[in-house]
This record gives structure tokens, C-alpha cells and sequence, in this order.
């Protein structure tokens, strides 16, 4: 038994005595003769009416839901002294209805009632009552008789669980660091920043053999979140398949500012190096494509260890990075470039998912954030409908906005380093005539790398567009319609079905809920009217809608 009024059985006795007459009299006098009445001389085992002069102190607002002659109303207690009641009624006949004033007061053993211009002067006695419910019958002044049942009628109480979960800053972040996800054959994994130029560049003897290379990882992740699996995002740096790591500071704030909004997310090293040509520099980018399905793997398949939703799953990346996460969605091992094949003095690379480590997870991809890369063939888009953000200068001369080849910049020497291929915009292109979700951000006059300015190489206002545009993009995949409430008459519900639901309404009173649905019953002379739900939903992102009604 809790706080409210009528939260002990004596207290609750003595009230319900006197108030149960009053509900009833109200349904039986006021309201069209909705009520049961016969003459009853049968004495009850237990008759309870009012002692004294005075009534119980009620605790207000009180809401009291009534039975009469299988009719239902309910009773708003506005006011109480112990000599006074005072409150509304309301049939729950209709969906809507206005609500009725009355006044009870206490009269020696009686009580008199009071509403729209009458007066009735009763005695109540209660034949069954516990601490939420009470029935009897009331003898009226006329000498009739009728039968009721009342109980205290509350409603749900109301939970926020909107929470800005993937759009707001919401956590602290933690790192693991240097988590070993394959090791595999290869010239280096990391050239950093810190890497002395005249060092980059005599880096290149290292292609004439290969070496063990342990690849490893940076996972960033929300401290103190108690969702137990979250959307995982995997940010690749780009580099040229020669330069950069996993430590890329553009690439990690990134990862940091999404693990912020309560994802995982992920930053990998992969191999780096070629031989200088052609064939060499495609052969590291499918090196890199299967480094990446390797860490993709170790993650979905340590998915419990690191908090990891395996079916909400992201990649993205810049640069070369672009071209690796386009190709980790998209590519095949049937579509696997001829070059990674057995040839004339060069070993066959193994196919996409068999190298680096013995796992074999399988996994889905679910959108690509592809900033500055590009696709050697927008065929490949077809039979995966995998969503699509792209961002790109469209004066790029590095990786063409369009259709060309890369480095422009370098003509007419780029034709020994590479063939034609497929900027953002073709990508986007064509991706929206399969109707897949698809969607471009040109940053008109910028060339490769628009987030960093070119002199003094740090970050931009473009930084923080890619930012904020991705962590939208993401979002909405996540969240892919808006809350609506749906329904009429006092029954309503709201799509889509939520793990949870909590609601409130203005003007009205919730009669029940159950999973998604509420009935609702409207007090058609109050001021407004609305309808108030709350949900947590997969992925747990809390909303809260609001719908009003004339």
C-alpha cells in the first residue's frame, strides 16, 4: 500500500463508505438513469457507513474508477475537508465526454450530494472492500436501492526514455589499444606521421620480400554505458597503400566522437607497400580488402567481448581507406581483381575472407561512409543494397570526383600507376538507380582531402561536416522512420513497435496500456488535448513523440 489516500484498510473503509454513494448516486441520479434500481430489504454480513459527522481527509487529485449496472465512469476528487468533497465525473461511454461538477458534504450519519442544481441525501453501505476496491449498495431518500463497485484507478506512471543515443554526446570514451586481430605476409603495416620523409621513402626497398606482419587494432568504445551490444563503426585511414596507421588523428577523432554517441567504433592497421606499377600498387589495395575482412571477422566474432551489435555494422574510410571499405561491402572473391591471382612471378593472394586469421564469421555491412575514394566498377553495387554516404572536392586531382584516372595531377605519368576509376559521384549515382540509400556531399572547389586545409594541414570546417553528416547518416539507418502515434476512438498505438512504451496524455486519462497500445478516455471540456509516448527501441535509442488533437 503506498502513500496516496486510502492507503490503509480502516482509512479506506470509512471512505469508501461515503464515497462510493457519492459515485453511485452521481451514475444513478445524474446521469439518465443509467443505474440498476430495485428495492433490496436483505441485510448484508458487513454493512459499513459513515461515523460521526465528518469526512476522511482524501489526499488530492484522486481519480476513482466506477461499476454501475456494468456502466463504467470515473470520479476526480478535487477537494476534501472533513466536511467537504468536491470534483468531477465523467461517463466512459464515449470516447470523449465532458466532465460534471459536484459537491458532497457531511450531514450527521448522511451526506448530501450536490450536482447540476440537485440535491440527494443518502446513506452508503459497503459489503466487500480491500485496499484497492470496494462494492455495496446505497439506500437513497426515494427508498430504492443500487448496487456498485468502485476501485482507485492510476495510471501508468509516465517514463522518459528519450536519450539522444547516436546524436548527442553522451559518454566518456575509453581505448583498447593494440589488439592483435591477424598476422599475414607483408612489406610494413604503419608509416606514422612522425616518420622521418627521406625514411618513407627508402621504405621502399622493403618490397622485395615479404614478412610476418602482426595486424592489429584501436577499438574506442562508451564508458559507464549499460546497453550490453552496440552498432559498430570501422574508420580506415588512407595513405596510398604506402603511408599512415592506425593512429591517423583525423581517423581517431572520428572514432572517438562516434564512440562518444554510444557506438564502438574501430581503427586498423593494414598492410602497406608495393612494388612500383600498376599491378603492384592494385595488388596492396586487395591486400588491404583482405585485412579488412580479417579485422571484420575478429570483430563479429569477439563480438561479446567488446559490447558489439553484429547486425548493425559499419565501414568507412579516406582516401585509399574509401576504396577498401567500398571494396570490404561490395567485392566478391568471384570479383576479385585478376592481379591478386597467380601470374608470371607473382604468387596468388588467397581470397578476400581466407587470410590473416582461421576465422570464418560471416557479417553484413550495412552502410558505407566513403569520403574521397572510389571503385574500380560500379557493377559490383548490384545485389547488396548497402547504403551509401559519399563525400568528395570536386576538384579533386588525386581521386577523380567522376570517372578518370587517379592522380591527374600527375599527367600524362598516372597512366603507369593505374586505370580509369569511379569517383563519388558516379558511385552515388549509380547506387540511387538501384534504389539503394544513397547519398553525395561535394565540396564545390576543394581538391582530395577538403577536411584539412593545404598549407597548414589542419582540420577545417569540412572536418566537422563529415562529422556531424555521418553521425546523422548512421543514425537514420538505425532509426529509419520517424515515431508516429497511430489510431482513433481512445485507442491508439505507435509504430515502430518499441521494446518498451510509456505514455501520458493531456485532457484526458489513460484507462490501460499493453505493449504499444493505450486507451485513452478525453475530458471534451478540457482546455487541450494530447497524446504523450515514450519508447526505447532496438539499438537502444530512446524517443519521445508527441501527437495533438482538435
Amino acid at each position: 500500500m503506498n502513500s496516496r489516500g486510502l492507503r490503509t484498510a480502516d482509512f479506506f473503509r470509512t471512505f469508501a463508505a461515503i464515497l462510493e454513494k457519492a459515485t453511485m448516486t452521481i451514475i444513478l441520479m445524474c446521469l439518465l438513469f443509467c443505474v440498476h434500481l430495485f428495492g433490496n430489504n436483505s441485510t448484508p454480513d458487513l454493512i459499513m457507513s459513515m461515523k460521526g459527522d465528518c469526512f476522511p481527509i482524501i489526499e488530492t487529485p484522486t481519480i476513482f474508477k466506477s461499476t454501475i449496472g456494468g456502466r463504467d465512469f470515473l470520479v476526480f476528487i478535487e477537494y476534501s475537508d472533513s466536511l467537504n468533497i468536491k470534483g468531477h465525473y465523467m461517463s466512459l461511454e464515449e470516447t470523449m465526454t465532458d466532465t460534471l461538477p459536484f459537491k458532497l458534504e457531511a450531514e450527521g450519519h448522511n451526506a448530501v450530494l450536490y450536482y447540476e442544481g440537485h440535491e440527494e441525501i443518502f446513506r452508503p453501505c459497503v459489503e466487500f472492500m480491500d485496499e484497492r476496491q470496494a462494492s455495496g449498495y446505497a439506500q437513497l431518500s426515494t427508498l430504492d436501492t443500487a448496487f456498485f463497485r468502485f476501485q482507485v484507478h492510476e495510471a501508468p506512471a509516465f517514463q522518459d526514455f528519450e536519450n539522444k543515443r547516436y546524436q548527442d554526446t553522451l559518454f566518456a570514451v575509453e581505448k583498447i589499444s593494440d589488439i592483435c586481430y591477424a598476422n599475414s605476409p607483408g612489406f610494413w603495416s604503419e608509416i606514422n606521421d612522425s616518420t622521418k620523409t627521406m625514411r618513407k621513402i627508402l621504405r621502399v626497398v622493403d618490397v622485395r620480400r615479404t614478412v610476418p606482419l602482426d595486424l592489429r587494432l584501436d577499438i574506442f568504445r562508451p564508458q559507464n554505458d549499460t546497453l550490453k551490444k552496440r552498432p559498430l563503426v570501422m574508420l580506415i585511414y588512407g595513405g596510398a597503400y604506402y603511408f599512415g596507421s592506425k593512429d591517423d588523428p583525423k581517423i581517431t577523432n572520428w572514432c572517438r566522437h562516434l564512440a562518444s554517441l554510444g557506438y564502438v567504433t574501430v581503427s586498423i592497421d593494414h598492410r602497406l607497400g608495393f612494388f612500383p606499377g600498376k599491378v603492384g600498387i592494385e595488388r596492396a589495395g586487395y591486400r588491404a580488402v583482405q585485412d579488412a575482412h580479417a579485422a571484420m571477422r575478429f570483430l563479429v566474432s569477439h563480438h561479446e567481448d567488446y559490447g558489439i551489435d553484429t547486425s548493425m555494422i559499419f565501414v568507412g574510410g579516406s582516401s585509399s581507406g574509401a576504396v577498401t571499405a567500398l571494396s570490404l561491402a561490395f567485392m566478391t572473391n568471384e570479383g576479385r581483381p585478376k592481379c591478386s591471382r597467380k601470374g608470371l612471378f607473382r604468387p596468388d593472394l588467397g581470397d578476400i575472407d581466407t587470410c590473416g586469421n582461421a576465422l570464418r564469421t560471416k557479417f553484413r555491412i550495412k552502410g558505407v561512409a566513403e569520403m574521397w575514394g572510389g571503385m574500380s566498377d560500379t557493377s559490383s553495387l548490384h545485389g547488396h543494397d548497402v547504403s551509401i554516404l559519399a563525400f568528395h572536392g570536386d576538384a579533386d586531382d588525386i581521386m577523380p570526383y567522376e570517372y578518370d584516372r587517379p592522380f591527374s595531377v600527375a599527367r600524362p605519368f598516372n597512366r603507369l600507376a593505374a586505370d580509369p576509376i569511379f569517383g563519388a559521384s558516379c558511385i552515388v549515382d549509380r547506387a540511387i538507380k538501384l534504389g539503394y540509400n544513397a547519398r553525395l556531399v561535394t565540396f564545390a572547389g576543394y581538391k582530395h582531402m577538403p577536411h584539412v586545409d593545404p598549407k597548414t594541414k589542419v582540420i577545417n570546417d569540412n572536418f566537422y561536416v563529415v562529422r556531424d553528416t555521418m553521425s546523422e547518416f548512421f543514425h537514420d539507418i538505425i532509426v529509419p522512420q520517424k515515431l508516429e502515434i497511430e489510431g482513433e476512438d481512445g485507442h491508439y498505438y505507435v509504430k515502430p513497435c518499441p521494446l518498451k512504451a510509456s505514455w501520458r496524455v493531456e485532457g484526458g486519462v489513460i484507462l490501460s496500456t499493453e505493449n504499444n497500445t493505450v486507451e485513452v478516455a478525453w475530458i471534451k471540456n478540457a482546455p487541450q488535448h494530447s497524446i504523450t509516448v515514450s519508447v526505447v527501441l532496438p539499438y537502444g535509442v530512446g524517443l519521445t513523440e508527441t501527437k495533438e488533437f482538435q
